[in-house]
């Protein structure tokens, strides 16, 4: 299921905005599509080669099941993007669904299990950072309401995690064809390292590349320089994974970025897998279109 984004249906107008927002990317991502889940029930288990996370979603996302799969048909029907409904076949102890652990990437909003008035910018909730943590691929955080992106912008701080980040936003700006920036902000590196870092992950040349930039500040508080993120920009980042509690903190450039921009977010766990190499792709004659009204 590597050619498929994972997106669990909340029956709500946040949950309309945030399937929009899944529609989109994959409809920008060529051969992925969308796995869809209407849950029927409030808990399930991730089984992950690191750990296991037991999740409980917020009670909105199983409210007035009889409109649910209509709404989402209704909301997909604006796009060219290819989705199926799934259910699991599998059930852990407790009778809990079993989801697999083997996509492409996964669609989460910033909170799955508090009430929907808690999501907002600076808020990311524990059974989503648990994911994060866990996870082999990356997780997709939409942003409030639906908005086109049409550039990528990567954040990159000299770490390996950071290159997985840097392959991972490049190979979704190819795809969509859209250009990329990766931003460096230097503070407790050099341009040296982070040079040297890319080559050693055989990035550099396509950091350098004409489709990229590659912006660095080496002044100025970071809060600040986050300004120059364009608003229409789907944002790459990496999450360190230092000091694990009993959930993910993601460190204090992600846990900046995530509080600040109010851009749609692609997060790199520790134990996200580098996207395989992508070697020439298709011709992409389809592009995705903006909801029917």
């Amino acid at each position: 299921m590597q050619n498929q984004m994972f997106h669990v249906f909340r029956n709500s107008p946040l949950g309309r905005e945030n399937l929009l927002q899944a529609a989109y990317f994959c409809g920008h991502q060529f051969g992925l599509s969308l796995a869809i889940r209407i849950p029927t029930h409030t808990r399930f288990l991730m089984r992950f080669e690191s750990g296991e996370v037991t999740g409980t979603l917020d009670h909105s996302y199983v409210q007035y099941p009889e409109t649910a799969q209509a709404h989402a048909e209704e909301i997909l029907s604006g796009f060219k993007v290819k989705y199926s409904f799934y259910a699991p076949d599998e059930l852990a102890g407790g009778g809990l669904p079993l989801i697999p652990v083997d996509w492409g990437i996964m669609s989460c909003p910033r909170v799955i299990s508090e009430q929907t008035s808690r999501i907002g910018l600076g808020h990311i909730g524990p059974k989503v950072r648990g994911i994060a943590k866990h996870a082999p691929f990356p997780i997709f955080i939409p942003c409030l309401a639906y908005k086109p992106w049409n550039r990528v912008s990567i954040f990159f701080g000299g770490s390996r995690l950071g290159t997985i980040a840097v392959k991972e936003g490049i190979g979704i700006a190819r795809l969509a064809r859209v250009p990329f920036v990766v931003y460096t902000h230097l503070d407790g590196t050099t341009r040296q390292e982070c040079e040297q870092a890319l080559a050693e992950a055989d990035l550099l040349s396509d950091v350098r590349a004409g489709d990229g930039s590659w912006q660095l500040f080496q002044s100025g508080v970071f809060e600040e320089n986050l300004y120059v993120v364009p608003h229409d920009s789907l944002v790459v980042v990496g999450a360190a994974g230092h000091r694990l509690m009993a959930e993910l903190i993601f460190g204090s450039k992600l846990e900046t970025i995530q509080a600040i921009l109010p851009n749609p977010l692609v997060v790199v766990g520790p134990n996200c897998r580098a996207r395989p190499e992508l070697g020439p792709q298709p011709a992409i004659d389809q592009t995705p279109q903006a909801p029917i009204p």
